[in-house]
């Protein structure tokens, strides 16, 4: 009886699900709102100012591409490679993760850029508003984390993709039209001459 050494949770399949789930989510919270301003510039009536992921924090979108794309690699990816995409993994769910507790941590700086080309400053008084995103983000985040540390420990019991192994062990320029014996057989000449060889 063979023993599966792979836990459920540690499959090819699972490992790739969570990766591409932590990016998708980390994608999808930097289109969204994450704060909303109502600055206060003197007896100046100015419109809410609602501050989207993307420029609350630039940083997002761009690693939660490379996350994802890392995902998908894990599934081909040789026992070396594994390592390094984990590597990868585990440094854009921090960086992910980092940048949403940033944001959290200030928004007025975070909302800055946004505030200044409403307002024509840099910063400004009022009441700003953290929506749910940045903290959906940090949880993408350390799913991405969470999913580089299975793939660097289940990833060692993964068996590589054996068709390669199979072509590799092709040995080229091999004819089965010659017999062991090196003559040609009758029906080995006429598929050599099918496919534009001569078999003499």
């Amino acid at each position: 009886m063979s023993i599966n050494k792979t836990p459920r949770w540690g499959t090819k399949r699972m490992v790739m699900l969570l990766g591409v789930i932590g990016a998708v989510l980390a994608l999808a919270t930097s289109t969204r709102i994450w704060i909303t301003v109502q600055p206060e510039v003197g007896s100046v009536k100015i419109p809410l100012i609602q501050v989207a992921g993307s420029d609350a924090s630039a940083a997002i979108a761009a690693l939660a591409v490379v996350g994802l794309a890392g995902s998908l690699a894990a599934l081909i990816a040789g026992p070396v490679a594994r390592y390094i995409i984990a590597v990868i993994l585990l440094l854009v769910g921090g960086g992910i993760g980092a940048s949403s507790v940033a944001v959290l941590g200030n928004p007025v700086n975070a909302a800055a850029t946004k505030v200044g080309e409403a307002t024509g400053l840099n910063t400004a008084s009022g009441d700003y508003q953290v929506s749910l995103w940045p903290y959906i983000a940090a949880l993408a985040g350390l799913v991405l984390v969470l999913n580089a540390l299975i793939l660097a420990v289940a990833g060692r019991t993964w068996v590589g993709n054996k068709k390669y192994a199979r072509d590799a062990a092709t040995v080229p320029g091999t004819d089965d039209s010659v017999a062991p014996t090196g003559k040609i057989d009758e029906i080995g000449g006429w598929d050599s001459l099918s496919r534009g060889d001569d078999p003499t």
